[in-house]
């Protein structure tokens, strides 16, 4: 009876070891090819290195059209900061990881797949080295200028009557 107790117990002790979710990530370098697509699951992404820090961009959820990746970014005192990123057929993603307004990676959902009982997705990562622009800014200058102006147009004639 104690043998089987204990052999209860050295099994509850592994049991989560046992049914634990092997996590795949894979070391890519974009110096090399600039563009590459990955099929991936829950829990797997890929790993690189850019100026001497490294990267890794995470699967955190699969919906029937789209993702939810997880990353981080480095802050300017070299901790790291979590961040999610949506992607669906609609949106894609550009993402700035050292915070200096320049885009490092641009990522696009592909496909979602069902394989083995396992939900994957493909997604392409495209490295990047793009200045941001301030195209949001500018278009809302242009409209709330619009708006202002319509205003005092409408506000001009009205006040003739």
């Amino acid at each position: 009876m104690k043998k089987l107790l204990i052999i209860l117990l050295i099994l509850s002790l592994f049991l989560p070891v046992i049914e634990a979710k092997v996590v795949n990530i894979t070391k890519t370098d974009f110096y090399i090819e600039s563009r590459q697509a990955y099929r991936l699951e829950k829990g797997d992404g890929i790993s690189f290195i850019k100026d001497d820090k490294e990267y890794v961009i995470s699967v955190d959820e699969i919906g029937k059209n789209g993702v939810r990746l997880k990353s981080f970014a480095y802050k300017d005192s070299g901790e790291r900061e979590t961040f999610y990123l949506i992607l669906n057929q609609n949106y894609s993603n550009k993402i700035d990881f050292e915070k200096d307004d320049i885009y490092d990676m641009q990522l696009n959902f592909l496909k979602t797949w069902n394989v083995d009982n396992a939900t994957k997705v493909d997604i392409l990562f495209e490295a990047l080295n793009e200045t941001k622009t301030n195209s949001e800014l500018k278009t809302g200058l242009i409209i709330t200028s619009l708006i202002i102006i319509i205003g005092l147009i409408t506000y001009f004639i009205l006040k003739k009557k």
